[in-house]
């Protein structure tokens, strides 16, 4: 399974299909990126005083539950580096706020599709109505 976006380019459609990756993001909103198979005990390593959570198993309320190490990465999956000191307290709304945030800044947004008025194809602009040509 992957992740494809298509361009157009001389009205031809080309599909870029990459496999999704497993993506791990660091407190200071650096993002890693695995293509391939990767066990959390391996990123943890790596970043010593940090273990491995899952964006998706994180709820307020709830300790942030640490990625066993000798589990892999789900490909598509967002994860976090968190310090291992921070699995003793509960996550508050600011906290999961503040890490959608880093997640939302470090993570790539898919290239949408040129809107319908754009230069790049569908309706031009002198194809549009003029307010004076709207019918009420």
């Amino acid at each position: 399974m992957g992740n494809c976006a298509s361009s157009k380019s001389k009205s031809l459609e080309r599909w870029d299909c990459r496999p999704a990756a497993a993506k791990v993001i660091h407190l200071d909103g650096s993002l890693e990126e695995y293509q391939g198979a990767v066990r959390a005990g391996q990123v943890a390593a790596r970043n010593p005083g940090y273990y491995v959570c899952a964006g998706e198993a994180m709820e307020v309320g709830d300790h942030p539950q640490e990625v066993a190490e000798a589990e892999e990465l789900q490909p598509g999956q967002l994860y976090f580096l968190l310090p291992v000191s921070s699995s003793r307290h509960r996550l508050s709304l600011p906290d999961l706020c503040l890490l959608a945030i880093k997640a939302s800044a470090a993570v790539p947004s898919p290239q949408a599709a040129p809107p319908p008025c754009s230069s790049a194809g569908g309706i031009s602009e002198k194809d549009m109505l003029t307010k004076k040509q709207w019918k009420l």
